[in-house]
């Protein structure tokens, strides 16, 4: 009775204030294997023989630049594990009130530290990436590779940014976080942010109309995590023309978009 309490009140600051962290999830097996995988895809050894979707960091680049590979749970049997973890699917459902979790994208990033400016990453909310969903029912679960520390460059949340209208200007790929700073001053006067400090192998859990951000790490350890982008039994598609418009269609392979809780 005091688990289902305690989600209920998660799902209420999920839906109040657009994120909610929880308690440890994964194990320090789990994390640890994980983070060891993500590496190997990192060095573009591929267990499953299979590319990762895309890459935004290629061995030989700068090695302070933060480190971005999408959907690395083709490539990798670990990620692929952590990510359809039962316990995992089973929090996110309670937690979102949901009947049905899906995945449908992955990211692993590793945010060096010592890396300055260039470990920030803007002010953005994910659903501005997003053309083929409708905002509600697409949420994002940040799981902690690492602990994370004040100093780690932790994700930053506007509390209650997920009921704002949209800011123009915002990007995730901005690194003048202070520039962006000045945009939403000019909206919002007066705001709260809160940071995602937490363990490894605890999740952060944020709305795809929240706000959020992070700074550079110094806390002298890579920041590492796994980022799951998921659909509820509310999502709805949006039928979109061009580049993106058959992007979904994978959703019906569940090796590329597991189904990780169904009720």
């Amino acid at each position: 009775m005091r688990t289902i309490y305690k989600k209920m009140k998660e799902n209420r600051r999920l839906i109040k204030e657009g994120f909610v962290f929880t308690d440890q999830v994964f194990s320090y097996f789990d994390t640890e294997n994980s983070k060891n995988a993500f590496w190997s895809v990192i060095n573009c050894e591929y267990d499953t023989g299979i590319d990762p979707e895309n890459r935004f960091w290629n061995p030989g680049d700068n090695p302070k630049d933060i480190i971005k590979i999408d959907k690395p749970h083709l490539s990798s049997k670990v990620i692929f594990d952590l990510i359809t973890n039962q316990n995992f699917g089973e929090s996110l459902a309670k937690i979102t009130n949901s009947k049905k979790i899906q995945v449908w994208h992955s990211q692993g990033v590793c945010k060096p530290s010592g890396g300055g400016h260039r470990g920030n990453a803007g002010w953005h909310r994910d659903i501005q990436y997003w053309p083929f969903w409708e905002p509600s029912g697409v949420l994002t679960a940040w799981i902690a590779l690492t602990d994370v520390r004040p100093n780690s460059g932790p994700v930053r949340y506007i509390v209650g940014s997920n009921h704002w209208g949209d800011i123009d200007g915002t990007d995730f790929f901005d690194k003048n976080v202070k520039a962006q700073d000045g945009m939403i001053n000019k909206y919002h006067k007066k705001y709260k942010i809160v940071d995602a400090v937490i363990p490894a192998g605890s999740i952060s859990i944020h709305s795809s109309k929240t706000y959020h951000s992070s700074l550079e790490n110094n806390s002298g350890s890579d920041r590492i995590g796994m980022v799951v982008h998921f659909a509820t039994d509310l999502a709805k598609r949006v039928n979109i023309s061009g580049e993106h418009s058959k992007y979904l269609d994978m959703l019906d392979d569940q090796s590329i978009c597991p189904v990780i809780y169904d009720s």
